[in-house]
């Protein structure tokens, strides 16, 4: 399903309400599926933005990617994200078109 996806953080740390609004979100089809991380050594729940041609990921992949809130017109994905070899907390806010 393709939502407009927001990501709420920088490297662990809460983008503020007024930065936020002015996002522009990023069109995409998320996908959430277990599988294995080299990152975490581990399988685990993984959520991405799916693309059909090669190359890196929209956002880095959510690891420990959890549904936390969902309504009728969106819903908010937890996690964890690597960056430049660190985990940093993550949360998406992916909204229906």
């Amino acid at each position: 399903m393709t939502f407009l996806i927001v990501r709420r953080r920088e490297r662990g740390a809460a983008i503020p309400s007024e930065r936020l609004s002015k996002i522009q979100p990023v069109k995409g089809d998320i996908h959430i599926l277990e599988s294995h991380s080299q990152a975490l050594g581990r399988p685990c729940v993984q959520a991405w933005i799916f693309k059909s041609d090669p190359g890196p990921d929209v956002f880095p992949r959510l690891l420990d990617a959890k549904v936390n809130g969902m309504a009728q017109l969106g819903m908010n994905i937890n996690g964890v994200e690597e960056v430049d070899g660190a985990l940093y907390a993550q949360s998406w806010w992916c909204r229906v078109e």
